[in-house]
């Protein structure tokens, strides 16, 4: 709730920044602009990196390929330090996966208002959808056994008492274990462009996405675990517009 709190605040300030006044901008728009921009995204249940390409289609409508990577964590995690042993590490009492997704997508981007002067913010409204892969690599956990008086490394068993656990395999460990859960997302938000130089891109972009696969994403083993994943997340992007009418006069300075 905190996190759509703040996405909403954000949104509206940014609303009425969109309409005001400022310095009007007289330079010769980039017209029919297609653009490229990488993002970085803190969303709801993880954090994650992008890249998008938005292909001009009219003066309004853009066409976008994205792709993206994000790790995924689950809502009811909560890191504990070992509380035998001479381990420094941090670990999730019952997580059985580390779990990361993959996405490739296409979609459309509508432009609500445009950029007239220097200070003013284009606001635009967009909606995506593709492929997304699920990788769930194992954790190793080091456990002390009643039945042999010995420490094993296992993977976590609902069972297992949190005092038994005594330290777990580094994060690089088992990536030969992987699992991959194939599945659909859907996306849609809006983006801020408050850049001053129309050929860069500066966006603070606010949205919603659903993650949806076949079967469970088994993250957790003492919690309940999804196959839809739904998240708010807001990104900052940068970028620059790659072509466009007028692009080609600016650069090499003619009239």
């Amino acid at each position: 709730m905190r996190t759509l709190f703040l996405l909403i605040s954000i949104f509206v300030s940014l609303h009425f920044i969109s309409f005001s006044q400022g310095e009007i901008d007289s330079d010769k728009k980039i017209l029919f602009r297609n653009e490229k921009s990488y993002g970085i995204y803190a969303n709801s249940n993880g954090f994650g990196f992008g890249y998008a390409f938005a292909r001009q289609i009219n003066i309004h409508r853009k066409f976008i390929y994205e792709g993206d990577i994000n790790t995924v964590k689950h809502q009811k995690e909560k890191k504990s330090t070992f509380y035998f042993g001479e381990s420094l590490k941090r670990y999730v009492y019952g997580k059985t996966n580390y779990a990361f997704n993959i996405r490739i997508g296409v979609g459309q981007q509508h432009v609500l208002y445009k950029k007239f002067d220097r200070n003013s913010v284009a606001v635009r409204f967009f909606y995506t959808g593709g492929f997304t892969t699920m990788f769930l690599k194992p954790i190793y956990y080091l456990v002390y056994e009643d039945s042999t008086l010995e420490y094993k490394w296992m993977l976590f068993e609902k069972n297992t008492s949190f005092w038994k656990i005594v330290d777990r395999k580094p994060f690089l460990h088992a990536f030969d274990e992987l699992k991959l859960v194939p599945g659909l997302y859907f996306r849609t938000g809006f983006n801020f462009d408050f850049g001053k130089e129309d050929k860069r891109l500066n966006l603070l972009e606010l949205g919603v996405t659903l993650d949806a696969y076949p079967k469970q994403i088994k993250i957790m083993e003492t919690a309940y675990n999804p196959s839809f994943l739904p998240l708010v997340y807001i990104s900052y992007r940068w970028g620059k517009v790659v072509s466009g009418y007028y692009l080609k006069e600016q650069d090499e300075g003619i009239e």
